[in-house]
C-alpha cells in the first residue's frame, strides 16, 4: 500500500512539475494574426478603446489592396472563459481607478498556451489609456507580428526543405530556413530563385549578391535601382521585352533601418508588377545586409503572387524565410564560439 501511494505521489509531482514548465499547455487555438481582446463594452466604446482598435486595425504598409494589420475579436473580461484563454494573441484591458494611477502594460508568453503571447494592459481612466496606448503603438503591434514570426519560423524550421537551404548555403554562405514547399529553383551567376510553384498563391524567394564599395549603396535609391536592374535580367515576363520590376506610382515603396542578429539591415518593403506585359504584381519584403568576410551585399527578397487573394498571412509567411537568414560572418562566430567552448 505504502509503495502505491509513494509511485502516485511520484507521478502527482511529475505532473506538476511538468505544468509549470509548460509541457502541458495546449497548442493555441485561432489564425495567424488574429486577436482576442478581453475588454469591457464600456471601456470598448470609450476614448481607449477607440484607441485600441485603431491601432490594431491599422493597415499594413505597401499591400495592393487595404488590409488591416490583425483580424481583431472581442469578449467582456465575464465571458472570458477557459476555452477561450489558449487564444494565440490577447489583448487584456483593465480600467480602474482604484486599482492604478498610471496606465502600463505587460507582454506575457505562453501563459495559457504555446506560442501564445499576452498583451495586459491597465489604466486608471480611459483618456490615458488611450493616450497609453498610442504613445506605445509600435511596441504593440510588434509584440504580436514578432511572435507569430517566430512561431512560423519554428513551424519552418520543424518542416525545412534541406536541398533548397543547402544551395543558398553554397552559392551565397549563407544559412535560411525554407519550408518543404519551396521546391522549384533556377539560378545564374549571383542570382538564386527558390519558388512553391503555386498557381493560386505564388510565394518566391530570390537571393543576389554585388560587391560593396560604400555606404551610400544602402540608401533607398541605390538598393532599389540594384533591384529594378537584377530583376531584369532575371526575371523575364512571357510576353517579349516584359520583365519584373517596381512599382512606384501606385504605391512608393518603404525602407526601415532595423537590426538583425545585431547588424545592420535595410529592410523594404513594397510592390512589384510585371512591365511591359502581364497585369501581374503583389507584395514584396528585402533585406539587404553586408557580407563582411566578402565584402559584398546581399539581398533576400520574398515576393507574393496571389490574385484575388488577401495577401497577409502569405507576405508575413515571406519574412519569416528572409529573417531567418544568418550572414557568413554570423555563420562563423557561431562556429568559433561553440570550438571554444568545447575546449573549455
Amino acid at each position: 500500500m505504502k509503495r502505491t501511494i509513494f509511485i502516485l505521489f511520484i507521478i502527482a509531482t511529475t505532473l506538476m512539475s511538468c505544468k509549470d514548465s509548460g509541457i502541458l499547455l495546449p497548442n493555441a487555438i485561432g489564425s495567424a494574426f488574429d486577436v482576442l481582446v478581453v475588454i469591457d463594452q464600456k471601456d470598448w466604446k470609450a476614448e481607449g478603446g477607440k484607441a485600441l482598435y485603431d491601432v490594431l486595425n491599422e493597415p499594413m504598409p505597401a499591400m495592393p489592396q487595404s488590409e488591416s494589420m490583425f483580424k481583431i475579436s472581442k469578449v467582456q473580461h465575464r465571458d472570458f472563459d477557459q476555452m477561450l484563454r489558449p487564444a494565440r494573441n490577447i489583448v487584456v484591458v483593465t480600467v480602474d481607478s482604484q486599482l492604478y494611477t498610471k496606465a502600463s502594460m505587460k507582454l506575457i508568453k505562453n501563459k495559457w498556451a504555446k506560442n501564445q503571447m499576452i498583451a495586459a494592459i491597465s489604466a486608471p481612466n480611459s483618456k490615458s489609456l488611450a493616450n497609453f496606448i498610442i504613445g506605445k503603438k509600435r511596441t504593440l503591434q510588434q509584440a504580436f507580428i514578432s511572435s507569430e514570426r517566430a512561431n512560423q519560423m519554428a513551424y519552418y524550421k520543424a518542416n525545412s526543405n534541406q536541398t533548397a537551404m543547402e544551395m543558398a548555403y553554397k552559392k551565397f554562405g549563407i544559412r535560411i530556413t525554407l519550408p518543404t514547399s519551396m521546391n522549384k529553383y533556377n539560378e545564374t551567376d549571383n542570382f538564386l530563385w527558390i519558388s512553391n510553384g503555386s498557381v493560386e498563391a505564388r510565394e518566391d524567394i530570390i537571393i543576389y549578391s554585388y560587391p560593396y564599395t560604400n555606404k551610400e549603396m544602402f540608401t533607398t535609391k541605390a538598393l532599389l535601382a540594384k533591384r529594378d536592374s537584377v530583376l531584369k535580367a532575371n526575371l523575364p515576363g512571357s510576353v517579349e521585352n516584359s520583365f519584373m520590376g517596381t512599382e512606384y506610382d501606385v504605391q512608393p515603396p518603404i525602407m526601415e533601418e532595423i537590426w538583425v542578429n545585431k547588424a545592420y539591415c535595410a529592410e523594404i518593403h513594397g510592390l512589384w508588377k510585371m512591365k511591359n506585359g502581364e497585369v501581374m504584381g503583389g507584395p514584396f519584403v528585402s533585406h539587404s545586409r553586408l557580407d563582411e568576410l566578402n565584402n559584398r551585399i546581399i539581398t533576400i527578397e520574398g515576393f507574393v503572387f496571389a490574385p484575388g487573394r488577401e495577401k497577409r498571412s502569405y507576405i508575413r509567411q515571406m519574412e519569416a524565410m528572409v529573417y531567418s537568414v544568418k550572414m557568413p560572418q554570423e555563420i562563423n562566430e557561431i562556429t568559433v564560439t561553440a570550438k571554444s567552448t568545447a575546449k573549455k
